[in-house]
């Protein structure tokens, strides 16, 4: 069985999702912000409603949204686990 996504019912409706990557395996937390009408008229460089701004990649153990134990973890070795990532796509060089 593959394991992609968990649902809980206090995940945010958006700009929240949880993902689950079974070629490292890691469950890791997306946090993004998409740009608005007003992000538009304040920067150049975005093109559409709905565009990315940044997004944050947490590898995580446990939802922090309900507190349930993600699957899929039985046999990674947590010690080296917790990589993070911060993505910022509102400039362009």
């Amino acid at each position: 069985m593959m394991i992609n996504e968990h649902k809980c019912t206090s995940l945010p409706k958006s700009g929240v999702y949880l993902h689950f990557d079974d070629e490292v395996p890691a469950w890791t937390l997306n946090i993004q912000k998409e740009a608005t009408e007003s992000d538009l008229e304040e920067n150049h460089n975005l093109e559409n409603i709905g565009d990315t701004l940044w997004l944050t990649s947490l590898n995580i153990l446990y939802c922090p949204y309900c507190g349930e134990q993600l699957p899929g973890l039985e046999s990674i070795d947590k010690t080296n686990y917790g990589y993070f990532q911060h993505n910022d796509f509102s400039r362009w060089n």
